[in-house]
């Protein structure tokens, strides 16, 4: 075993040592974790895992970081030739209720991450944030072919942005108690948004009209 670690490439070390950070990040809290404990468990020295990451809270936070990226890119459905928004909408979070499933611990990090006081960890949700949101007004947009006015887009967004809140909190109550039903909650969730885009005033006709259609 030892001679095998011995042998990993640094980039293959690196992500060795962030899945155990999910995981023992995603079953005790931040303060328990000693990173003395990390490189331990992972077989190497005190000295190497600095060498990676300079103290506990950038080890955190790459934690946090690569979490977010794996659910970025699980959440990355593209579309059915033929799918609703509202079906589009329901199976991302359908893909973010199934990631929660298959990498639990990794998933809790990343919670336990976000919402924090910490600069570096409020920016690192920023980001994810951010791309989220453009994922969806770009899928929105592109669904009726027609751009929006500085006034609906950033109204829009704001919405988005809030929707992404609540999809956030029903997907981890859900990992909290498994018992929830993930397809009430990919409904809720699409309905939610859809409802909420079709309140946002300024938006174009199409859009409105798709929005409303799709989830009476």
């Amino acid at each position: 075993m030892g001679e095998s670690r011995r042998r990993l490439s640094p980039e293959d070390r690196r992500n060795e040592l962030l899945q155990l950070g999910a995981e023992v990040f995603g079953q005790r809290p931040y303060d328990e974790v000693r990173i003395d404990e990390i490189a331990e468990r992972a077989g190497v020295s005190r000295a190497l895992m600095y060498h990676y990451f300079p103290d506990k809270r950038a080890f955190f936070a790459a934690v946090v970081r690569t979490e977010g990226e794996r659910l970025f890119e699980a959440t990355n459905t593209p579309p059915d030739p033929g799918q609703t928004l509202f079906g589009q909408v329901r199976e991302g979070v359908l893909a973010y209720l199934r990631y929660d499933e298959e990498h639990p611990h990794g998933a809790w990090a990343a919670y336990i991450g976000m919402g924090r006081s910490d600069p570096v960890l409020r920016g690192i949700e920023d980001i994810d944030n951010d791309r989220q949101a453009n994922r969806i007004i770009n899928r929105l947009t592109d669904a009726v072919s027609e751009s929006l006015d500085s006034k609906a887009e950033r109204d829009l967004r704001a919405t988005v942005y809030g929707w992404l809140a609540l999809t956030f909190e029903m997907c981890r109550q859900r990992l909290i108690d498994s018992s929830i039903d993930a397809d009430y909650v990919a409904d809720t969730c699409a309905h939610t948004l859809l409802d909420a885009i079709g309140r946002v005033p300024g938006i174009p006709a199409a859009l409105a009209d798709a929005v409303s259609a799709e989830h009476r």
